[in-house]
């Protein structure tokens, strides 16, 4: 059976949101494969996902009013998962740097493909197949996305820093996005092995002793601590909200030099 006719731009629109549920899909199998506790978060990311994958299927599948609730999904997904956007500045972090090419610009997609089709609807442009612009912009999103996942794979694999704990006199792991411990006590001049166990790009920044390192999913490193005793804020810059009084959502915790 032929497909019906459809107002141009109505595929792309559907492309979008399937590309922004895309993004929160991708995270929770990240969170299940590497063992996080997903529980807190199960509900919103998958309300999420539910959001843009339903809105895509009404947005190819029925006329003028679902291009409206299209536009609306978009926002909707759009809003709720803005912060994946900053993901992009670290494109050798696979589960970063994919959300952020899925979500955003899906979403963006969709909204402006709706009113498109909205626009090409009441001008009867409607077609049997994607023809000319919007062939061309379902190829070039798809190839984009495909090239830049494929780029942030290899990064991932081939440049991530690793590093062996037996240099090191003590270990700091990041996992579930938390530190490993309450506190630390490490001796000042002293080589610490940090590990980041999680598929999502931490920071190990203490802004006292001039220490901002940053870790990619799977990476680790020697940090040197300085010859500056004292008690310090060891945190993750983009999981802690309020440094200087950390609470149980931020990822930080304390570290001691002696």
């Amino acid at each position: 059976m032929a497909e019906p006719a459809k107002a141009k731009w109505t595929r792309l629109a559907s492309l979008g949101l399937v590309l922004a549920g895309l993004g929160p899909t991708l995270m929770l199998i990240a969170g299940l494969l590497f063992g996080l506790d997903i529980s807190e978060d199960l509900v919103f990311f998958l309300g999420v996902a539910v959001i843009a994958f339903l809105g895509a299927f009404l947005v190819w599948r029925f006329g003028t009013w679902s291009k409206f609730v299209g536009i609306l999904a978009g926002v909707l997904v759009g809003m709720a998962m803005f912060w994946t956007a900053f993901g992009l500045a670290e494109p050798a972090s696979f589960f970063d740097f994919v959300p952020g090419i899925l979500v955003l610009p899906g979403a963006l997609i969709a909204i402006g493909a709706s009113i498109a089709a909205l626009l090409a609807a009441r001008k009867g442009r409607l077609t049997d197949r994607p023809e000319a612009g919007e062939r061309r912009g379902i190829q070039v999103v798809l190839g984009l996305v495909a090239l830049l996942a494929l780029v942030s794979a290899a990064l991932n694999l081939f440049t991530r820093p690793t590093a062996s704990a037996d240099e090191a006199q003590s270990t700091i792991a990041m996992k579930d996005f938390e530190f490993g411990e309450d506190s630390y006590q490490v001796a000042a001049g002293s080589k610490v092995f940090v590990d980041n166990d999680d598929p999502f790009f931490h920071t190990f920044t203490v802004d006292g002793l001039d220490i901002d390192e940053g870790f990619v999913g799977g990476s680790s490193k020697i940090v040197t601590i300085p010859e500056e005793p004292g008690e310090y804020v060891l945190y993750c810059k983009p999981h802690t909200s309020d440094v200087e009084d950390p609470g149980e959502d931020d990822m930080a915790t304390r570290i001691t030099v002696t």
